[in-house]
């Protein structure tokens, strides 16, 4: 493979790969492989029906290169949405980042459909609208605040999901108060979520950090947007709060190694120094995924 200097160093914390329950562009050995060819620094896979914890613990075990791997977990109807007994499981297990509902998400059902592409993943019979932060008093669910104190006794990274703007900024708050350290709004600038720049500033005022992934401007998203407007956002919100990352493994977008130094260059080309892309590549993910210090033997 072509070597790729703005790789060097870098880490995506929003990558899929298969296996899968649909097609994927790359299996995560080939992957993994390809990261670690480019010297990447970190390599998130990312799973919306499971952890993908056992996948990454034999990554690291047999890939031992440069390249760090990190799992996560999305809670949909696979695993109960926000079940803790399953985010126990998966926390107990060595799951790095925990992702609020994605395609189960109503939010994401409203905007993007349920069960069709580019998440055609399976569905449940009996809720056909999706999660939703609220209930019908608008009072958080239940099982919120159980969820949240076991992520943060695990240290363990929050991911906003496919949750709405105002249901994100909810549940930053409420992670905040329960002593959730590491917060990440997911793609914030893709259309599922499509968060104002003025809601990602507050976001980042509570704590978290905001990823932009390069899949809000390819064909395969639904209502792409330009990579001029990342830009904006990123300009308006600040560097230091923000994180770029792929979102890729549509076997359309091809090798999500590949992807990322082809938009990276894009960047580039719309005045973002090595420098600049540096801080969004490496020292604001690491920030947010690195916790090794804290887990020598992981």
């Amino acid at each position: 493979m072509k070597k790729y200097r703005l790789l060097e160093g870098a880490y995506d914390i929003h990558v899929h790969g298969s296996p899968d329950v649909i097609p994927r562009a790359m299996g995560i050995i080939q992957l993994a492989r390809a990261a670690s060819e480019q010297k990447m620094d970190g390599l998130l896979i990312k799973d919306h029906t499971t952890s993908t914890a056992g996948r990454v613990y034999v990554l690291n075990h047999l890939l031992k290169g440069s390249c760090r791997f990190y799992s996560s977990l999305a809670l949909n109807a696979p695993v109960g949405f926000v079940n803790p007994t399953a985010v126990e499981s998966a926390l107990r297990s060595g799951t790095d980042v925990v992702y609020f509902p994605t395609y189960g998400a109503e939010n994401h059902i409203k905007k993007w459909g349920l069960g069709k592409p580019p998440t055609a993943f399976p569905v449940p019979n009996d809720n056909k609208i999706g999660f939703n932060l609220f209930d019908e008093t608008g009072e958080t669910k239940n099982n919120l605040k159980a969820v949240l104190q076991m992520i943060a006794e695990y240290d363990a990274v929050l991911g906003t999901g496919h949750l709405s703007p105002i249901e994100s900024l909810e549940l930053i708050k409420q992670a905040i108060e329960n002593g959730v350290k590491r917060i990440v709004v997911t793609h914030a600038s893709e259309s599922v979520v499509d968060m104002e720049p003025d809601q990602q500033k507050e976001a980042v005022s509570m704590g978290a950090r905001i990823e932009h992934c390069f899949f809000a401007v390819t064909d395969s998203c639904p209502n792409k947007i330009a990579l001029e407007n990342i830009k904006e956002q990123i300009r308006y919100v600040g560097l230091s709060s923000s994180i770029l990352s792929t979102d890729f493994g549509q076997v359309q977008n091809g090798s999500p190694i590949e992807g990322f130094s082809y938009y990276l260059e894009k960047m580039q080309a719309l005045g973002f120094s090595e420098d600049e892309l540096h801080i969004m590549i490496h020292d604001n993910p690491k920030k947010l995924v690195d916790r090794r210090k804290n887990q020598p033997n992981k």
